[in-house]
């Protein structure tokens, strides 16, 4: 009986610590998770959007910046997906940096002349959103995965004047 009830402990050990249910609910456990992925010792998050079932934070470390997605789940906790960091993204003007996570389009920015990002599909939809954080992360959701084919978005500072402009290819 004793052996049964050690191996059991055992067992229920080796199944908890196997298993992927981990959660990141605080600030603190996803910074620790971040710096984890990333083999560094510290990150520090500077922003966080909650869009449908994911959540995606902008994060910081040495002099660098990056994203990581965390999705919820059924329960209302979040799980990690992913993280990726600045050197992995698409630089788009000093310090703007993009990426795509499925019909997610992130920006990265840490330019502190970038006031708004006019974002326009389709040519006829268009819309603006105003960037008054720095570090700060912007994302949008997209209609459909490859929907940045016919999008295009320019950047703008405070006096109105472009900073940078790229349609998507």
């Amino acid at each position: 009986m004793k052996r049964f009830l050690g191996f059991m402990f055992f067992l229920i050990l080796f199944l908890n610590s196997c298993s992927n249910n981990q959660t990141y609910n605080d600030i603190e456990s996803v910074e620790s998770k971040i710096s984890k992925e990333l083999d560094i010792r510290q990150v520090s998050v500077f922003g966080l959007k909650d869009i449908e079932e994911y959540r995606f934070i902008g994060y910081k470390y040495n002099n660098s910046h990056g994203y990581a997605v965390f999705s919820q789940n059924e329960n209302g906790d979040y799980n990690f997906d992913c993280v990726t960091k600045a050197d992995k993204m698409i630089p788009r003007a000093l310090d703007i940096k993009i990426h795509y996570y499925g019909d997610y389009w992130i920006a990265v920015i840490n330019n502190n002349n970038l006031k708004t990002i006019s974002f326009t599909i389709d040519d006829e939809e268009t819309f603006d959103i105003e960037i008054t954080d720095y570090p700060s992360i912007c994302v949008i959701k997209l209609p459909y995965e490859d929907y940045f084919e016919t999008a295009e978005y320019n950047f703008y500072d405070s006096e109105g004047v472009l900073i940078k402009w790229h349609p998507f290819f």
